[in-house]
């Protein structure tokens, strides 16, 4: 491939022109981000006041037919991600099944607080190398 001349990538040079962000608008980003995630801390509730949070979720998550619906497939989707109950032979105790989708949750939420930290620490150090630009 002798003679193409790749296009430079904006910011890798000693010149950044072309680059562009903004450093109030990723930490504006960051402030909207934790704001929504609020709502997934703390104690959140009880059974008929429950919220998104993850220890409503984990204290009081009990996702069967009653939720999901008695139709064959939602059945049988309740009965492998339902928190109690016994399958309809009841033979096997489905006990703690809807503890998977609550860690899922905790995982997301977790992922989702990384995300923030991550976005923070990317305005703070553009704010450090490139000053002015906020």
């Amino acid at each position: 491939m002798a003679g193409l001349e790749p296009e430079p990538w904006p910011g890798l040079d000693d010149t950044d022109a072309e680059l562009y962000y903004n450093v109030g608008r990723m930490r504006a980003i960051a402030d909207d981000l934790e704001i929504a995630l609020a709502l997934t801390q703390g104690a959140g509730g009880n059974r008929d006041g429950v919220t998104g949070s993850v220890e409503t979720l984990t204290r009081y998550f009990a996702l069967g037919e009653e939720h999901i619906g008695r139709w064959p497939a939602a059945s049988a989707l309740a009965h492998s991600v339902g928190s109690t109950g016994a399958d309809p032979g009841g033979q096997v105790s489905m006990e703690g099944r809807g503890a998977l989708l609550t860690a899922l949750y905790q995982d997301y939420v977790e992922c989702c607080q990384k995300l923030v930290k991550a976005i923070r620490d990317s305005a703070d150090s553009y704010a450090k190398t490139n000053p002015g630009r906020e």
